[in-house]
């Protein structure tokens, strides 16, 4: 949690807002307002969410939501 913690206090406050109400929104599993997409290949049973050029990747298993990594769209995946 440290690495998303570190990574939310590099944007500005804006995207830290809008970031911080899409965590709820996926804690919460209220996610019919957002793009989510499955991920495919070694990260099949993921899925993500994006804001601008930002990726949130996440897992839901049995009515709860983890985040697995929030990060710029060129370096999420590796």
């Amino acid at each position: 949690m440290d690495k998303i913690v570190k990574f939310l206090n590099k944007l500005s406050k804006k995207d830290r807002a809008i970031l911080s109400q899409i965590l709820h929104d996926i804690h919460m599993l209220n996610l019919m307002n957002y793009d989510v997409k499955p991920l495919k290949g070694e990260l099949k049973g993921l899925q993500r969410i994006r804001y601008k050029n930002i990726r949130i990747v996440f897992l839901v298993e049995k009515n709860e939501s983890y985040i697995v990594n929030i990060d710029f769209r060129k370096d999420i995946y590796r």
